[in-house]
């Protein structure tokens, strides 16, 4: 039975990803404004050689030393989170290879925009609810609200202040235009968290059983 569970968390997981690449991709393709998280490897993928996947990969990477850094010593759910930030961007850049509409109506722009949202939303609870690594940008968060024992709400808003001020400064200083940040960046601050509730009440089962030791730390 525990086999079949353990099977069952990692495919929602890896779905969650999958779905929550999806949607960042069609935020991208809408070019409207994409989450702050992926806001700066946006920014940087846009005057880089580089693409989306990988500037998404380096920016996990980061938020993993950083939480190393934070809790002063290496997990193995750190490294973990690491590893896994390795395939969510080789898929963020499968699905911009097989998705490319080219120029877009404003029309086209905002369905993208709201399934985008939507996706991005429902990727988020299926990786939540399997509970087994959260996106490294989300687990450092996380474990800062933790460590120093702040309210997690808080701690997002000003983690995805700080994210929007960098893609920001980087679209300004060496694009000299707003690349990254948009009206869809201001969606996704305000909805994304409300469609996962909406999600997470149609769809009780989605949320697992714990699988890593619960924390008491931190505030909600």
């Amino acid at each position: 039975m525990k086999e079949k569970q353990m099977v069952r968390r990692i495919l929602q997981y890896v779905l969650g990803l999958c779905v929550m690449a999806a949607g960042t991709v069609l935020l991208k393709r809408a070019d409207v404004g994409i989450t702050p998280i992926t806001s700066v490897p946006a920014a940087v993928a846009n005057i880089t050689p580089f693409t989306l996947g990988n500037t998404t990969i380096a920016l996990h990477v980061l938020c993993v030393i950083g939480q190393i850094l934070v809790v002063r010593r290496v997990t193995v759910k750190a490294l973990l989170t690491m590893l896994v930030g390795f395939p969510f961007g080789y898929i963020i850049d499968f699905f911009m290879w097989i998705f490319d509409p080219g120029p877009l109506s404003l029309v086209i722009r905002i369905v993208l925009l709201v399934i985008g949202l939507i996706l991005t939303a429902l990727g988020v609870l299926l990786v939540v609810g399997s509970d087994l690594m959260l996106p490294a940008p989300d687990e450092l968060t996380h474990t800062i609200s933790e460590v120093y024992r702040k309210k997690l709400s808080n701690v997002k808003f000003i983690s995805d202040a700080v994210y929007v001020a960098i893609a920001l400064a980087v679209d300004l200083i060496f694009a000299h235009k707003v690349t990254s940040v948009g009206i869809g960046t201001v969606c996704a601050v305000l909805l994304t968290g409300r469609l996962i509730g909406v999600f997470g009440k149609l769809f009780p089962g989605l949320k697992m059983k714990p699988f890593w030791p619960v924390k008491t730390t931190g505030k909600a």
